[in-house]
């Protein structure tokens, strides 16, 4: 059986990720996570994987994240937000091109997130 470090480096070589440290409150013990809402999967006509036209699911999903995130700042709980990120060079078989980094498809949906402070 591999070790965990065993693990951990195979899966750095694996999956190119981009990592970064961040210190909590310690009276935090509650955190709020928010993955993939971006443009490239929710705003209508923005790339390959997003919505070709409005759906009412994605959008209450978008409008449900954005009031909890609103919720849990106002508390000052932390709110982490994944985005889908990808190199243009690496392709993410078996799906197309999208959320390319630096193109709009890979940023925050606007609109529902821009009230909130980066901080919180």
């Amino acid at each position: 059986m591999a070790t965990d470090d065993t693990i951990i480096d195979h899966l750095k070589k694996e999956i190119p990720v981009d990592e970064e440290s961040l210190l909590l409150n310690p009276d935090s013990s509650v955190g709020l996570v928010i993955v993939d809402v971006v443009n490239g999967f929710c705003t209508v006509g923005s790339g390959n994987m997003a919505p070709t036209k409005p759906n009412e699911q994605i959008s209450k999903m978008v409008e449900e994240s954005a009031r909890l995130a609103r919720e849990f700042c106002d508390r000052k709980w932390p709110v982490f937000a994944f985005l889908d990120s990808h190199h243009p060079d690496v392709p993410e078989i078996p799906y197309p091109p999208h959320c390319i980094i630096g193109t709009q498809e890979a940023e925050l949906v606007p609109g529902s997130f821009l009230s909130l402070s980066v901080s919180c």
